[in-house]
């Protein structure tokens, strides 16, 4: 008997065949991991801007305002003349994001208008409401 080393045709054969029936039973679950993980990448990026809109405005003494347009969440101050803007956080193109208002952070940090924010994705939505004083509460679902 010879002592051979590696790999027969056969085997590799059915190592790939394997793995490509192990590939196909996980897909859909792939799909659905993804969707959930660009949901929660959107809401994140909407607590943090949120937060940061609110400490901003009691650090620095001027009103903040965020507003969500264009797949971004927008933070803009009053100079006095016009809104000019401090940051923008990416929400994703794959997660569809509404607000009902613009909240505006004061110095106190409480927030005029209140405001909700609902976020959708493929399977999943959940919304963001933004309380009297400056809260920030997320809930799953619509």
């Amino acid at each position: 008997m010879t002592n051979r080393k590696g790999l027969t045709v056969f085997e590799l054969l059915v190592t790939v065949g394997l793995l490509w029936s192990l590939l196909l039973v996980a897909a859909p679950a792939l799909g659905s991991f993804f969707a959930r993980q660009e949901l929660h990448a959107a809401l994140r990026a909407v607590t943090v801007g949120l937060n940061f809109a609110r400490c901003q405005a009691i650090r620095d003494g001027q009103a903040v305002r965020a507003e969500v347009a264009g797949g971004f969440l927008r933070l803009s101050r009053d100079d006095g003349t016009a809104w000019t803007e401090v940051k923008r956080f990416e929400l994703g193109s794959k997660v569809e994001v509404s607000a009902n208002a613009r909240p505006v952070f004061s110095p106190l940090g409480d927030v005029a208008p209140l405001c909700t924010i609902r976020l959708r994705g493929r399977r999943r939505s959940c919304r963001v409401v933004v309380s009297l004083y400056g809260r920030i509460k997320v809930y799953e679902g619509g």
